[in-house]
């Protein structure tokens, strides 16, 4: 072949590539692990009370493409994970007792040392904590974010084979949602489509809190959160109830997603969970007993003085019948005063017990 036949066979094999169909590229769909999002305008005209949380996914089903990817974007007002379970598999708790590992060396303000020390620990285990499952899915299996905080870094999974596969957050019971994959010819929601999709999901659920906000329990009840489907108030209701001293405080729980503690006194630490490094592989984490558990094997009236410094810690409540905690508790207060409390985990969400 001639050196100028040469040259045109060369132009005209890359006009031809040039003129080819570009070769399809993944898309990438976002969809919001919790509200408030980090940016306002991603809930749409939806506003959010400075105590108002939503567990829930945002659009909560989602369809892509095989190839595509899904990218899971956390709020940053409490932790999420993303979670795959095998086929077979029920969801876990998310933090399970460590008998090998009890709890060592905890004191209050005078020195006595709390009753669970040398109780077991309550470890989360690794592959709750951290990511599990590599970046690709390809059918049914166990893949995790791990939990979002501190980093609160988005987390992304790429799905290969057409399927419905359902995920979950480890940390709140009844948050869930599902991927549904269609082979490529198949139509799906546009990008608009699932905007819209999701902000009327915001709006819905915003919608509801303002109706569950309007809650006034009687007599000398209060009740931590009132919750329902995806919707968490992080307040107390009511935010000020006034007793007679020698009287009692019933305190209950009506969320089924979230845990919340009433804990008066000077908080012994701001570290929910405890960081432990480890020769080799991630850190221990457990969480941390003086926020997690009752201060007292059993709860005494409240003084004013307790331990010490005032401290009293009911514990963390939960309304789900299976878990070991409580789903309400009675304090008698015996000293007039104007007591604060908080619950642990949550901060911020505060309310206050006068005693007459």
């Amino acid at each position: 072949m001639t050196v100028r036949r040469c040259l045109y066979a060369l132009v005209i094999a890359t006009v031809a590539a040039a003129c080819a169909a570009p070769a399809a590229t993944a898309k990438t769909k976002v969809i919001f692990a919790g509200g408030p999002p980090p940016k306002a305008g991603q809930a749409g005209k939806a506003k959010f009370p400075a105590d108002l949380d939503l567990n829930g996914f945002f659009r909560r089903k989602a369809t892509i493409h095989v190839g595509d990817k899904v990218r899971w974007v956390f709020s940053k007002r409490v932790v999420h994970t993303v979670t795959f379970l095998a086929p077979g598999q029920t969801r876990p708790n998310l933090e399970q007792p460590d008998p090998a590992n009890p709890y060592t060396g905890f004191s209050d303000s005078t020195g006595a040392p709390f009753w669970f020390n040398g109780q077991p620990s309550l470890l989360i285990p690794p592959d709750h904590a951290f990511p599990q499952g590599g970046p690709t899915m390809g059918a049914q299996a166990f893949h995790n974010s791990g939990l979002s905080a501190p980093a609160f870094a988005p987390y992304e999974l790429q799905f290969t084979k057409k399927g419905n596969y359902k995920y979950l957050c480890l940390v709140h019971p009844g948050m869930d949602g599902s991927v549904k994959v269609l082979p490529k010819s198949a139509t799906i929601p546009s990008g608009r489509a699932d905007r819209r999709a999701r902000f009327a999901e915001f709006a819905k659920a915003v919608k509801r809190s303002k109706k569950l906000a309007n809650f006034k329990p009687k007599g000398n009840d209060v009740v931590a959160g009132h919750d329902a489907g995806n919707v968490a108030w992080f307040r107390f209701f009511p935010a000020t109830r006034t007793i007679k001293a020698g009287q009692s405080v019933h305190f209950s729980i009506s969320s089924k997603s979230e845990i919340h503690t009433m804990t008066f006194g000077p908080q012994p630490s701001k570290d929910l969970v405890m960081v432990q490094p480890q020769p080799s592989g991630p850190p221990r984490l457990q969480f941390n007993p003086l926020m997690f558990l009752p201060s007292d094997a059993v709860l005494p009236p409240y003084t004013g003085s307790n331990h010490g410094d005032g401290f009293l810690n009911t514990g963390i409540m939960d309304s789900n019948p299976q878990s070991p905690p409580p789903s309400s508790v009675d304090v008698t207060f015996t000293a007039p005063g104007s007591y604060l409390y908080e619950c642990t985990i949550h901060p911020g969400m505060q309310a206050t017990i006068k005693v007459e």
